[in-house]
């Protein structure tokens, strides 16, 4: 008797929630789901853990049941999904079998942006991909923030690539998005105001380190590194042009720039 090859599973995390058996959308209740997007960001866990995470404010033995509850459904709606040997009375894991989108696109970030033949797809899915937008439980949003992370520092990369190729409208869209999910990353910030100068635009460079240094001493209270103001303070000097930007007040205590 032949036997039935195993299922093949396909989770979507990024931008919804959704799972596939076979190439076909699965009903999943949303307590299975939670409990399926737990094994896959965090991987096999204990059942006290998973218990813990997904029913903090229920008794132990409540959170236990729902736990237990859970498991059982997805076992009889969802066979194979999740892993026979690793899901035991002790602990829970998701099947070899299931592919998750963000566990692939954060295996691709592995790659240099330089080794890459075509950069475009990983960067339209960056600028694009968000984990579960609309989930707000802690666990998630822990996630969530580290995946922003992820996405900040691959976009980074992308950008540094493309400003040490001369490519400088590249470097700016890439660091607009890079800015956007992290508005106070000052290695994004760098990334833009040396695209504008390598442009031969001082003045929007200007116009981002001022823009980008009120922002931070309203928030934080602080100014921008020493290196970003001397970036700036060294591109004001070499340009000859103080007069025409004095308008564009530098980090304070930066030393005034002088003609030689």
């Amino acid at each position: 008797m032949v036997s039935s090859p195993d299922p093949q599973w396909s989770l979507t995390l990024l931008n919804g929630w959704t799972l596939s058996r076979d190439g076909r959308r699965q009903k999943v209740a949303h307590r299975q789901q939670r409990l399926i997007t737990a094994l896959a960001l965090l991987g096999e866990r204990p059942r006290t853990f998973l218990a813990g995470l997904l029913w903090p404010d229920s008794s132990d033995a409540q959170a236990a049941v729902g736990l237990r509850v859970s498991i059982w459904h997805i076992n009889h709606e969802l066979p194979g999904l999740l892993d026979a040997d690793g899901t035991t009375d002790d602990s829970v894991a998701l099947s070899g079998q299931v592919r998750v989108d963000i566990t692939d696109l954060e295996y691709e970030l592995h790659a240099p942006a330089s080794e890459l033949s075509d950069w475009y797809p990983r960067w339209e899915r960056l600028r694009t991909a968000e984990l579960l937008p609309g989930w707000y439980e802690d666990w998630i949003l822990a996630e969530q923030e580290r995946f922003r992370m992820v996405r900040t520092a691959a976009l980074d990369s992308i950008a540094e690539y493309h400003l040490s190729r001369g490519n400088a409208e590249e470097t700016k869209a890439v660091t607009t998005v890079a800015i956007s999910l992290e508005p106070f990353r000052e290695s994004s910030y760098r990334l833009l105001i040396q695209a504008h100068l390598a442009s031969g635009d001082l003045v929007s460079a200007l116009r981002t380190y001022k823009s980008y240094s009120a922002d931070l001493r309203q928030e934080f209270g602080v100014g921008p590194s020493p290196s970003l103001a001397r970036l700036i303070h060294r591109a004001v000097g070499a340009s000859g042009r103080q007069n025409a930007v004095g308008n564009f007040p530098l980090a304070q205590g930066l030393p005034s720039i002088t003609r030689g």
